[in-house]
């Protein structure tokens, strides 16, 4: 089954203006008030054209088609947005799978876009590497490809103890340099800006004060008079 109608819309600009006001609007002016969240755009990237639209399928597009219609939605959310979270897709584009694509995760969102967040994978995201794509031998060389290729954390792919069992075996190896500290780094600094170290819990009375509350049950009313 396909995840299309997931999709903002088939208008790249308005899809990035969209994305851009859901991103401010989730992480606020300060990452470490109550009222903010890391905000997330996902699918990174591609995932809106599959293979007959049909969710994980291939993505057949080259770098300028990729770049026209799909980077251009996500692009305004980092640029402007300074959305410090995204989610690696799990399907491949022209062959290659995201989670194990230095030039998306790495050079697009780092290099070009400045991104200073931390890129988790969706869910299976990396054991596909192993079986499904096939670009990687074993369970531990998916986790290290991925973590090489630019991607921070897993959404739990494996068991954590297979999980950091691959990464310190990788580490001993030789082949995992300068990437797992770039991984860790960029997980605790979002940690570090949402203030989780100094104040872990947010009170638990602010739900009362703002859900339903009227500024916010008048503004839904002006939109659905507007037609908004």
């Amino acid at each position: 089954m396909g995840r299309v109608e997931e999709d903002f819309g088939e208008d790249p600009y308005l899809t990035g203006q969209l994305g851009l006001a859901y991103v401010r609007g989730a992480q606020g002016e300060r990452l470490n008030s109550d009222n903010a969240v890391v905000a997330e755009p996902k699918h990174f990237a591609g995932h809106g054209s599959p293979e007959g639209g049909t969710n994980t399928s291939p993505v057949q597009m080259g770098e300028r088609e990729l770049r026209t219609l799909m980077l251009r939605g996500f692009e305004p959310a980092f640029r402007a947005g300074h959305a410090m979270a995204t989610m690696a897709a799990y399907h491949e584009i022209d062959g290659i799978p995201v989670t194990a694509d230095p030039f998306l995760l790495k050079e697009v969102l780092g290099n070009e876009w400045g991104f200073r967040g931390f890129v988790l994978s969706d869910l299976g995201a990396i054991r596909r590497l192993y079986d499904v794509h096939h670009v990687a031998a074993t369970p531990k060389d998916a986790i290290c490809m991925a973590v090489r290729s630019g991607v921070d954390m897993q959404f739990y792919d494996f068991d954590h103890e297979i999980f950091q069992k691959a990464l310190i075996d990788c580490v001993h190896e030789g082949t995992l340099p300068a990437d797992l500290g770039r991984a860790v780094g960029s997980v605790l600094r979002v940690k570090f800006l949402l203030g989780l170290f100094d104040h872990p819990l947010v009170d638990p009375a602010l739900a009362s004060t703002v859900t339903r509350s009227p500024a916010h049950l008048d503004l839904s009313l002006q939109s659905a008079r507007l037609g908004c």
